[in-house]
C-alpha cells in the first residue's frame, strides 16, 4: 500500500488500447475515430484516456465543453477536437485560440466564429450539428444556410455535419423511409447532403452520424468517421443484441481502496444509519471510507424514480432487515466477494467478510460504482488488471 493513495479509480490503459483496436479493427474503410472522452473520460481521467486513444489510432477526440477541449490542449494533445455543445460568446476566443473544433447551430454562431478568428488571425473551425430526431440539440438555421454564410469568409472553415441517434425508442425522422431496409434512411440523407453541399463549398465535408450503437448495428452507416465512447471503456451500450457484441472488450476501470477497521459484532447487530441491515450471524464487520461523496451507491435521477428501481430497494430493505446478503450490492477482496451491508454514508461504507480471512486492515478492496459518477477528485492511476 505504501505510495499509494487509500482510495483511488484504476485505469488499465492496455485495455483501453486494445478495445480502441478492437473499435479500427471492425470500422468500414475510409471512415476514421473519433474517441469520445466527454465526462472525464466516462470517469477514467480524460487526460490519460485521450492520450492512449490517441495513440492507439484515434484520429480526432469528443468532448462536452469547451473548457474540456482546452484542457487536453494544454496537456500536448494536438489531433483535432470536437465541442458538442454549442459555444456561448464567452467561449469563441478559447475555441479559436485553442484550434478547437466548435458545434455550430445558427447563422450568428458562425459570425461570432468569423469575428473572433479574424481578430486573432487565425482559422476558425466548426461543425455544423442537425436533430435527426433526438430532440436536444436543434439548429435554428438550415445547414445549407449555415453553410453559405460562412463559405465567403476565409477565417471560417466549415469541416463536418453530423447527429446523434439515442437508444431504441428516441425517435428518429430517417424512419419513413426505413423500409427500404435497415440504414437506407440514412444513406439517402447523407447523399443527398454531400450533394447540396458541393452546389454551395469545394469543401468536402465529414459526415458522421454513428456513436457505439449504431457503429454495431450498421456498418454501411460508418460514413467518414465514427463517435466512439462506451465501447472503448470496455462495456456495450444498453439493449446490445447479443448478436452484436462482437468485439473482444477488456475491462479499463476499477474503483478501489482499502480497509481502514474490522470487527465482529453479534448477531442481531444493526448496522448502519436506520439500522436498515440486521446481521443474522455473528459478523465481522469491515469498513471501506468509500461512500456517497466517491460516487458509490448514486444512481442517476431518472433511474432512481423508476418503478422497477422502487421495487428493487423495497425488496433490498426487506431482505437486509432479516440479514440476508445474497441480493446486496457487492465489493470484492481478492477472487472474493464481500456483501455491502447497510446504508452507504457520505464517505464510508461497510463490508461483511466474516467469510472472507483476508479481510485485514490494509486489505484492497474494488467496489461497485457507476464510472461517470465517480468524484473527479480521486486519482487516476494507470494499473494493469
Amino acid at each position: 500500500m505504501s505510495g499509494t493513495p487509500t482510495t483511488y479509480v484504476a485505469v488499465n490503459l492496455d485495455a483501453l488500447r486494445h478495445n480502441v483496436a478492437q473499435v479500427l479493427a471492425h470500422l468500414a474503410e475510409g471512415s476514421r475515430l473519433c474517441a469520445v472522452v466527454k465526462a472525464n473520460a466516462y470517469g477514467h481521467g480524460a487526460i490519460l484516456a485521450a492520450q492512449a486513444c490517441v495513440e492507439a489510432g484515434a484520429e480526432w477526440l469528443g468532448v462536452s465543453e469547451v473548457g474540456q477541449g482546452v484542457a487536453l490542449r494544454e496537456a500536448g494533445i494536438d489531433v483535432p477536437i470536437l465541442a458538442f455543445m454549442p459555444p456561448l460568446e464567452d467561449e469563441f476566443e478559447a475555441l479559436v485560440t485553442h484550434d478547437l473544433t466548435a458545434t455550430l447551430t445558427s447563422e450568428e454562431q458562425v459570425m461570432q466564429l468569423q469575428r473572433e478568428a479574424e481578430r486573432q488571425g487565425k482559422v476558425g473551425l466548426g461543425q455544423i450539428y442537425e436533430d435527426l430526431g433526438l430532440g436536444r440539440i436543434g439548429p435554428s438555421d438550415g445547414i445549407m444556410d449555415i453553410l453559405q454564410v460562412a463559405e465567403p469568409w476565409p477565417q471560417v472553415q466549415i469541416t463536418g455535419v453530423y447527429s446523434h441517434f439515442g437508444p431504441p425508442g428516441s425517435g428518429m425522422e430517417l424512419d419513413v423511409v426505413e423500409w427500404l431496409g435497415d440504414g437506407a434512411g440514412l444513406k439517402l440523407y447523407s447523399n443527398g447532403l454531400r450533394e447540396a453541399a458541393a452546389r454551395v463549398t469545394d469543401r468536402r465535408l465529414l459526415l458522421h452520424f454513428a456513436a457505439s450503437m449504431l457503429f454495431l448495428e450498421r456498418p454501411d452507416n460508418h460514413l467518414d468517421m465514427v463517435r466512439i465512447g462506451t465501447l472503448l471503456y470496455g462495456q456495450y451500450p444498453d439493449h446490445t443484441p447479443e448478436a452484436q457484441r462482437t468485439l473482444d472488450l477488456q475491462s479499463t476501470f476499477e474503483l478501489r481502496s482499502h480497509i481502514v477497521a474490522a470487527h465482529t459484532v453479534p448477531r442481531g447487530k444493526k448496522i448502519g444509519y436506520g439500522g436498515e441491515f440486521v446481521c443474522a450471524r455473528e459478523t465481522r464487520v469491515a469498513t471501506v471510507p468509500v461512500g456517497l461523496a466517491h460516487g458509490l451507491g448514486v444512481v442517476p435521477e431518472s433511474t432512481a424514480r423508476s418503478p422497477r428501481s422502487f421495487v428493487k430497494g423495497l425488496v433490498r430493505a426487506r431482505i437486509s432487515r432479516k440479514g440476508k446478503t445474497d441480493r446486496l450490492p457487492y465489493a470484492r477482496i481478492g477472487d472474493q466477494r464481500a456483501p455491502i451491508i447497510g446504508r452507504i454514508s457520505m464517505d464510508q461504507c461497510s463490508l461483511d467478510v466474516t467469510d472472507v480471512p483476508e479481510a485485514q486492515r490494509g486489505a484492497e478492496v474494488v467496489l461497485p460504482v457507476r464510472r461517470v459518477t465517480t468524484n473527479p477528485t480521486i486519482p487516476r492511476i494507470p494499473r494493469d488488471f
